[in-house]
């Protein structure tokens, strides 16, 4: 009787012990999701392009909307009508004229605002794989650190 006693003994203190490593694993995991959630949304909206020539450029514009708990980075960005999109600021000189320059990343707070428009940020599509003229419609990907991508369909028009 004392052999099956202590191999009841090993096998409850086995199960405890892995009891333990399951908790703490279910915590370490809750921790990284808790990390990982974000509450509310990031919404895309405003979105427009202007017409652009096949091999040809065009630029998009929209408002991304940070309506969450955490700030995000933007971390790039793609589209079904161009081989490339690059975001860029435009920038005006003393001398009054103006250029272009990549932006690169961008971080968006909690609760903040990121505008492209015409004159600032906005994402180049270059290499056009057709034209695009006014009524037609793109879909432009944008991939984020936190919410991971989003995707808006962006209608081609002369100016917003």
């Amino acid at each position: 009787m004392k052999p099956i006693q202590h191999l009841l003994l090993i096998l409850l203190s086995v199960c405890f012990l892995l009891l333990g490593c399951g908790s703490e694993s279910n915590s370490s995991n809750e921790s990284d999701t808790t990390n990982k959630v974000v509450l509310g949304k990031v919404t895309l909206d405003n979105a427009w392009a202007r017409p652009g020539s096949q091999q040809g450029k065009s630029a998009a514009y929209l408002r991304i909307s940070n309506g969450t708990a955490s700030t995000d980075t933007l971390l790039s960005f793609s589209s079904d009508a161009a081989e490339s999109v690059e975001l860029h600021e435009s920038i005006k000189h003393d001398d009054g004229t103006t250029s272009m320059q990549p932006a690169g990343q961008q971080v968006i707070p909690s609760t903040e605002k990121l505008q492209l428009q015409p004159g600032g940020m906005h994402l180049m599509l270059i290499n056009l794989k057709k034209d695009i003229t006014v009524g037609d419609s793109l879909r432009i990907s944008l991939d984020f650190a936190r919410v991971g991508t989003l995707t808006a369909t962006v209608p081609v028009q002369i100016q917003q």
